[in-house]
C-alpha cells in the first residue's frame, strides 16, 4: 500500500524549484519515520540554542556598557574632561581653582521607602552641612524615579559621611568642583560657575557670571597649554576696601549698599572692585533666591547721577578750550537758564574759579558750561564714553542713560554741568577721572593684568591735566573734602551728593547717594579711587549728616591710609627729595 505521503505526490499540484526544496526539508523534519528526521532535528535544535545564547550574550554586553544609561549624559562627556584653568590675582595669589569633589545621587526606585526619613535626618546633621532641599529631595526619594541628584557638590569628608549611612540606592561619584579660597571676596569679579552636562563620575563646569563666564572658553580649552587667567586685582587691596566699607555701612553710616573701584590711571588696570552687599560664589544659586540684590554689580551695572563730581569735567573742558583759567574770577549769583533759576545755598561775591570749585558752586559750573555750549559739552562727554558701555572683561555691564542730541537742551546743559541729567556707572567715572589726571590720554579699563601701558587718544592737553590735579588737590586742602587729608601725602578729590529718584521720577530729599572721586599720590598720581555709599548718614541729626564730606570722604581717607603701605607709596617729601649718588 502506498503511504499517505506517496499518495500526495501523485496529485497534479507538484512543487518545484526552491519551494520544493523547502517543502521537502520540512517534510523530512516532521516525518513519521523517527530515524529519517533525527539528524535534521538535532541540527536545528543546536542552531537555535547557539542563537539564543548569542543574543543573550549581546544583551548582557550592551547592558554592561550602558549601565548608567538612565543618568543624564551628553557627547561632551564621552571623552575625558580636562581640568578647568585656575584664576589668580596680579601677584599670583589663588582666587579660583578646581579640586577633587563628589556628587550624591540616588535611584529612588531602589530605595526602601520606610528608610527615606531616617536617611534625610542623618544627611542633615553631616558637618559641614550639605546643600540640599529636604522637601524636594524627600518627594523625589519617595517617588518611583530611576535617577535623581541629591547634591551635586560635596567634599571628600562629606562623601565619606554619606557612604556610612546604610541605605540602598544612594551613591556618591567623583568629579571636580570649583573652589574660591577667599569666599565672598571679589565675588562680583569672579562671578561663579555652574554644572553643565553631568554624569555620575564627572561633570562639565561652566562660567555663570564675572570673569568665570567671560573667560569660560579659555579656561576650558583642551588645546591651550596654559588655561590659567591672571587678573589685575590685588587681593590685599580688595580685602582692605571691602572690610572698611562693610564696617562703615553696617556700624557707622547705616548704608543700604556701597561700591568702590581702584584703578591705575595709566594702564587702566583695576586693582580692586567692590560691590556691597556681595555673595559667596560657592552658593550663588541659593543667594539668587534669598537676596538677589547681592548679585547686582554696583560698579559696572548700576547707573547713577554723579552729582558734583561732574564739576571737574565741566571746568576742565572750558580750561582746555582756553575759555577760562583756574584764576578767572566768576560770578556765583543766581543764574537763569530758559525758565528756571539756579542758585547755591549760600551767596558769595565773585570768586576765582578754583575757589568756586572748592566750594562746589552749582552756579559757577553752569556759567562755565554756558561758555562751552550744548554741542561742545555733549561731544566732550561722548569722547569720555558716557554714551556707551565701558568695554571690560566682565559680562555684567550697563549702558549709561545719556540724552540724545534733540533732548540736549540748554536746561539739560545746565543740570549736567553739576551732575544731574546723565547717569553713568562708577567705572565710567573712574575712567573719566583717570583721563583727567594721567596727562589727558584715553585709557581702556581692564580686569586682566597688563603687560604695560598703551598710548591712547589725547583728549585734553597735558597742561590741562596738571590743572585738573591742582583743582582736585585744592578741594582736599581747603574745600569740601578736607576730611580726606593725609599728612605727608598729597590727596586730591571731588565730592558728590545726589538725591535718589522714586518710581515716579521724583527726587527724594531724605535719601542720598554720596560719592567721593579721589586721586593719589602727589602731583603725578598713579591711582583713582571712586567710593560710593547708598543712603549713608552719620545719624547725628544735623543738616549735614547725609553729605559726602561727613560720610564717604572720611571713609576714603581710612581706605587710602591702609592702601599706602601695600601699594608701596612713599610720603611726598621723600618722593621729591633728589637721589644722592653713593660717591657723594
Amino acid at each position: 500500500m502506498a503511504s499517505v505521503w506517496e499518495t500526495s505526490q501523485t496529485k497534479d499540484e507538484v512543487e518545484s524549484g526552491p519551494k520544493l526544496f523547502v517543502s521537502n526539508y520540512v517534510k523530512k523534519l516532521v516525518s513519521l519515520n523517527p530515524e529519517k528526521g533525527r539528524g535534521i532535528r538535532f541540527g536545528l535544535m543546536a542552531f537555535c540554542l547557539i542563537s539564543l545564547f548569542g543574543i543573550f550574550g549581546l544583551k548582557i554586553t550592551h547592558l554592561s556598557l550602558n549601565a548608567e544609561q538612565k543618568i543624564p549624559k551628553s557627547p561632551n562627556l564621552e571623552t575625558e574632561l580636562i581640568s578647568r584653568g585656575s584664576i589668580f590675582d596680579r601677584n599670583g595669589k589663588l582666587l579660583a581653582v578646581n579640586v577633587p569633589g563628589y556628587a550624591i545621587y540616588a535611584h529612588p526606585n531602589q530605595i526602601p521607602k520606610d528608610q527615606v526619613d531616617s536617611f534625610l535626618n542623618e544627611l542633615a546633621v553631616i558637618e559641614p552641612p550639605i546643600d540640599f532641599n529636604r522637601d524636594d529631595i524627600r518627594d523625589d526619594l519617595l517617588s518611583s524615579k530611576s535617577f535623581i541628584w541629591v547634591s551635586t557638590k560635596v567634599s571628600s569628608d562629606q562623601s565619606q559621611a554619606v557612604n556610612q549611612i546604610a541605605i540602598k540606592g544612594v551613591y556618591t561619584g567623583k568629579r571636580e568642583i570649583r573652589v574660591y579660597p577667599n569666599g565672598a571676596l571679589a565675588s562680583h569679579v569672579l562671578g561663579g560657575v555652574k554644572f553643565g552636562e553631568q554624569h555620575s563620575n564627572k561633570a562639565e563646569i561652566l562660567g555663570l557670571a564675572g570673569v568665570e563666564r567671560y573667560f569660560n572658553d579659555h579656561l576650558n580649552d583642551p588645546t591651550a597649554s596654559i588655561r590659567d587667567v591672571y587678573l589685575s586685582i590685588d587681593i590685599n587691596a580688595q580685602n582692605i576696601i571691602t572690610n572698611l566699607m562693610r564696617n562703615a555701612m553696617d556700624h557707622r553710616f547705616d548704608a543700604k549698599g556701597g561700591s568702590a573701584v581702584l584703578m591705575n590711571v595709566h594702564s587702566g588696570e583695576i586693582l580692586a572692585l567692590v560691590s556691597l552687599p556681595d555673595f559667596d560664589p560657592h552658593n550663588r544659586k541659593s543667594v539668587a533666591k534669598a537676596n538677589p540684590d547681592s548679585l547686582f554689580n554696583r560698579v559696572t551695572q548700576g547707573v547713577y547721577e554723579m552729582g558734583s563730581t561732574f564739576k571737574l569735567l565741566t571746568m576742565i573742558q572750558a580750561i582746555d578750550k582756553g575759555l577760562i583759567t583756574p584764576e578767572t574770577v566768576i560770578n556765583v549769583d543766581p543764574v537763569r537758564v530758559l525758565n528756571k533759576t539756579f542758585s547755591d545755598i549760600k551767596s558769595h561775591a565773585p570768586m576765582p574759579l578754583i575757589e568756586a570749585f572748592q566750594r562746589s558752586k552749582n552756579t559757577a559750573a553752569i556759567r562755565t558750561a554756558l561758555l562751552v555750549g550744548q554741542h561742545g559739552q555733549r561731544e566732550f562727554y561722548m569722547g569720555l564714553g558716557f554714551d556707551r558701555k565701558v568695554s571690560i572683561q566682565l559680562p555684567e555691564v550697563t549702558k549709561p542713560l545719556f540724552p540724545d542730541e534733540s533732548s540736549w537742551t540748554e536746561l539739560t546743559m545746565a543740570t549736567v554741568s553739576f551732575g544731574y541729567g546723565v547717569s553713568i556707572t562708577p567705572l565710567h567715572l573712574a575712567k573719566a577721572y583717570a583721563i583727567m589726571v594721567n596727562g589727558g590720554q584715553d585709557i581702556q579699563p581692564t580686569i586682566v593684568k597688563s603687560k604695560g601701558t598703551k598710548e591712547g587718544e589725547q583728549l585734553i592737553t597735558a597742561n590741562t591735566s596738571k590743572m585738573a590735579i591742582h583743582l582736585l588737590q585744592a578741594v582736599v586742602e581747603k574745600g569740601t573734602a578736607q576730611a580726606a587729608d593725609i599728612k605727608g601725602f598729597q590727596i586730591g578729590g571731588k565730592t558728590g551728593t545726589t538725591e535718589k529718584i522714586d518710581k515716579n521720577g521724583q527726587y527724594l530729599e531724605e535719601k542720598n547717594m554720596v560719592t567721593f572721586a579721589s586721586i593719589f599720590p602727589g602731583n603725578n598720581p598713579n591711582y583713582v579711587l571712586i567710593v560710593r555709599l547708598d543712603e549713608a548718614s552719620t545719624g547725628d541729626g544735623t543738616k549735614h549728616d547725609r553729605e559726602a564730606g561727613r560720610t564717604v570722604v572720611p571713609l576714603t581717607k581710612e581706605i587710602i591710609s591702609r592702601l599706602i603701605p601695600i601699594l608701596g607709596i612713599k610720603p611726598a617729601k621723600i618722593e621729591e627729595r633728589p637721589l644722592l649718588m653713593a660717591s657723594n
